[in-house]
């Protein structure tokens, strides 16, 4: 299972990172962006297979 501190490292440095709900993202200021409010990420997956190659990046750095 992909940890929520990885979700967030992957959505920072995504450069296709949309929110789904940009209203609902900015009341939530508290949390930091990650790939569960990411118009492509569903179903637990990255919808366009990037997650897996921006996290080998993000922990090689």
């Amino acid at each position: 299972m992909v940890s929520l501190e990885d979700k967030m490292l992957v959505a920072q440095n995504c450069t296709e990172y949309e929110t789904k709900d940009h209203i609902k993202i900015l009341n939530m200021s508290y949390m930091s962006e990650n790939c569960n409010y990411c118009i492509n990420y569903k179903d637990g997956a990255c919808s366009k297979n990037l997650f897996e190659k921006i996290d080998e990046v993000v922990k090689i750095n």
